[in-house]
């Protein structure tokens, strides 16, 4: 067995393991997906998106944020980038990459494509999460992005592409294959200053190649069932082990209750947990391992709205602002009242990650020092990832996609986020 059948196995067996509980987990992930995608089509990077659209149309599916009707190729790469421009979207933190981007807008376009019902949906993001973060914990997320790669990039198209063969009801031979031919083209580098477009462009180019990889199976394609094994070694310098975790992928995701890089999230929780009044604050200094160091900055004036998601004076900002899920305040400047932020690293943290990211946090008011520490930033309730939506959607789609194993028809799903 290869690495590519072993992951097409365990694509296959998700959806038969997952119970009502996971199921309906797997409906709250695409409800705050949906949500991410409404918030991104108001992004300022999102202004550009409507140059990937077909002129005079073309295609069959409604796209956010785009005038018409364009192919699902189209549909797909965008709402990939709206659903993580905002870096709002549910993460794996072991496996360090973001499932939903790649798997839940792929997964609503083929099943509205392909007339499927709301259940096929469940069924397919569970084959997508599992294959997407399976890979990602094989080749140790966290050390790719010591070399430089985008794990959600390298292996989001195996979600995509193992997401679509489950709406194309394909068998694990075929696969197999789709995973095959996806993975013939996997990639993606992180940049080492501004983001850009170029970043976020690179998961829904991950998610559309994955859906056209099935589909090329489905029709007889085939490809190399031994990419993953010595060929990727080779590539991205690190050997992939077995994890053996035994627990469906999807139900160790966590959602964000922040929109910014997730290293922030367990100091954001330190510093709301602390008695103490933080617009009081002169200086603020948060300490993080030295891993995660890489992914944040202190930026007071950053060069646009991606670069301030990563901003530990902008995040800190949201909590004077009393909003702290709130996606546009990384869109505009940074108001004066915010203290002295610095970002500092805290090699005692290093030994618990990759399965905790955790923050120390010391605020000066002048006369009075206090520090405080999060072990692990916690996730929001299934409640809060519903209040969170409501910002963007609508109260009928929020019961849609709750009710999402029970729809007919998933087109319904899709066009509640209007263009």
């Amino acid at each position: 067995m290869t690495l590519l059948t072993d992951l097409a196995a365990r694509a296959a067996q998700a959806p038969r393991r997952a119970d009502a509980a996971a199921r309906s987990l797997t409906s709250l992930h695409v409800l705050d997906t949906l949500g991410c995608v409404a918030a991104g089509a108001s992004h300022p990077l999102a202004s550009v998106l409507p140059a990937l659209g077909v002129p005079g149309g073309g295609g069959t599916l409604t796209v956010t944020g785009l005038p018409g009707r364009h192919p699902l190729r189209t549909a797909v790469l965008v709402e990939s980038v709206l659903a993580h421009v905002d870096e709002f979207d549910a993460l794996h933190p072991a496996a360090a990459l973001v499932p939903p981007a790649v798997t839940v807008p792929a997964a609503l376009a083929v099943a509205e494509q392909e007339g499927l019902p709301g259940r096929a949906v469940v069924d397919a993001v569970l084959a997508g999460y599992e294959t997407v973060v399976e890979a990602g914990l094989r080749f140790g997320g966290p050390r790719l992005y010591q070399r430089s790669w985008w794990p959600t990039a390298l292996f989001g198209a195996l979600g995509a592409a193992a997401a679509t063969a489950s709406l194309l009801d394909l068998d694990e031979r075929r696969t197999a294959h789709a995973l095959a031919i996806a993975a013939a083209g996997l990639g993606g580098l992180l940049s080492s200053d501004a983001l850009g477009l170029g970043h976020y462009l690179l998961a829904g180019r991950a998610a559309a190649d994955g859906v056209e990889a099935a589909y090329l199976a489905r029709a007889g394609a085939t490809g190399s069932l031994t990419l993953l094994d010595a060929p990727a070694t080779a590539a991205l310098g690190t050997t992939p082990t077995d994890p053996r975790k035994t627990a469906l992928h999807l139900t160790t995701c966590v959602f964000k209750a922040y929109p910014c890089a997730r290293p922030l999230h367990a100091a954001l929780d330190a510093l709301q947990a602390m008695d103490i009044l933080l617009s009081t604050a002169q200086r603020i200094e948060i300490e993080l391992p030295d891993p995660l160091m890489r992914f944040v900055t202190a930026d007071r004036n950053p060069p646009g709205p991606t670069e301030a998601a990563a901003s530990a004076a902008f995040a800190v900002g949201t909590l004077l602002s009393g909003a702290p899920d709130d996606v546009t305040f990384y869109r505009g400047p940074l108001p004066p009242d915010v203290p002295d932020i610095a970002l500092l690293p805290a090699p005692d943290l290093n030994s618990a990650l990759p399965d905790h990211w955790s923050a120390r946090v010391t605020v000066h008011t002048g006369s009075v020092v206090v520090r405080g520490t999060c072990d692990q930033a916690a996730p929001p309730t299934a409640d809060a990832v519903i209040a969170k939506s409501r910002r963007h959607l609508g109260g009928a789609a929020i019961e849609r996609c709750l009710a999402l194993d029970d729809l007919p028809l998933v087109n319904v799903v899709r066009r509640i986020v209007p263009y």
